[in-house]
C-alpha cells in the first residue's frame, strides 16, 4: 500500500520565504562576525574562533496554552578575546532548531482525548557576553545579551487542523510568533584553551507570542485571549578553538 504525502505550493512558499530571511541574516551576521574575529580588537593574551555544537531543551513560559519543552540541536561560531585582567569577551552567531509540543486536540469538541501537537521553529543567534575567568582559562562565567531571528513556530503538517487547547483554533493558527527576539543569558563553560564544555540558560525579555496579535484570532474564537508568552532555552554543548 503506498501513502501519498501531498505538500501544498503555498506551504512550500511559505517555508522557503522564513528559510531565506533566517538564512541571509545569519550571513549577514557571520560576514561581520568573521571579519572582526580575524583581527586583534583587544591587544590581550588571548583571542580565539571557536566551532562549537550542542543540544537546547525549549519551551514557552505562558499561562494561556499548555507547553511540552523538547530537545533538538544547536551549532555556530564563537570568539573568545581577553580584555581586562580576569575579564573577558565572547561573541557569536549560534543556529538553533527548536521543538515543542502543545496541547490540543484533533476534533472541536473539547470532550475529546488530549493529544501533543508537535511544533518546530529554526532561527538564528547573535550573543555577546562578558566573561569573568574563576579559574584561569579553565573556568568561566558568563552573562549579556541575545538577539535571535526565526521564522514561524510551525506545526507538524499532518496535524495543521488540529484544534488548540480548549480554543476553537487550528493548529497552523499558532505559527506567526514574533521574528525577533531579546534574550538574556547566563551561563559557565570550562575546560581547556583548546577545548571547553558550556552550559547556557536563556530568558526572553519580550512576548515571543505578540505577534498572534495581528492574525484576528479572537474573530475566529471570542474566547481567545491575547497571548503572552517567554522563551526559556536550556543549552550546553562543547567548543573547539581554533
Amino acid at each position: 500500500m503506498k501513502i501519498i504525502t501531498y505538500i501544498s505550493p503555498s506551504f512550500l512558499k511559505s517555508t522557503f520565504m522564513d528559510l531565506k530571511k533566517v538564512i541571509l541574516l545569519a550571513g549577514i551576521l557571520f560576514f561581520s562576525f568573521s571579519t572582526q574575529a580575524q583581527r586583534r580588537i583587544w591587544d590581550g593574551e588571548y583571542n580565539r574562533l571557536g566551532l562549537q555544537g550542542g543540544v537546547n531543551h525549549f519551551n514557552i513560559i505562558t499561562d494561556d496554552l499548555q507547553v511540552t519543552p523538547k530537545l533538538s540541536w544547536t551549532a555556530g561560531f564563537t570568539t573568545r578575546a581577553s580584555f581586562y585582567e580576569d575579564f573577558q569577551f565572547v561573541y557569536g552567531i549560534n543556529f538553533y532548531d527548536f521543538n515543542v509540543d502543545i496541547e490540543g486536540r484533533q476534533k472541536i469538541e473539547t470532550t475529546t482525548a488530549d493529544t501533543q501537537i508537535e511544533y518546530n521553529m529554526i532561527g538564528v543567534q547573535g550573543n555577546f557576553f562578558a566573561s569573568y575567568k574563576l579559574l584561569d582559562h579553565y573556568l568561566s562565567v558568563e552573562a549579556g545579551p541575545v538577539v535571535q531571528v526565526n521564522g514561524k513556530l510551525e506545526a507538524r503538517q499532518d496535524k495543521e487542523l488540529y484544534y488548540v487547547g480548549n480554543y476553537n483554533l487550528n493548529a497552523i493558527d499558532l505559527e506567526n510568533v514574533s521574528t525577533f527576539n531579546f534574550n538574556l543569558a547566563v551561563g559557565l563553560s570550562g575546560g581547556w584553551e583548546t577545548v571547553k564544555f558550556w552550559a547556557q540558560y536563556q530568558y526572553g525579555l519580550n512576548n515571543f507570542l505578540k505577534g498572534l496579535d495581528d492574525e484576528g484570532l479572537q474573530e475566529i474564537d471570542p474566547s481567545t485571549p491575547s497571548f503572552k508568552g517567554n522563551m526559556s532555552i536550556i543549552a550546553g554543548g562543547i567548543t573547539f578553538y581554533l
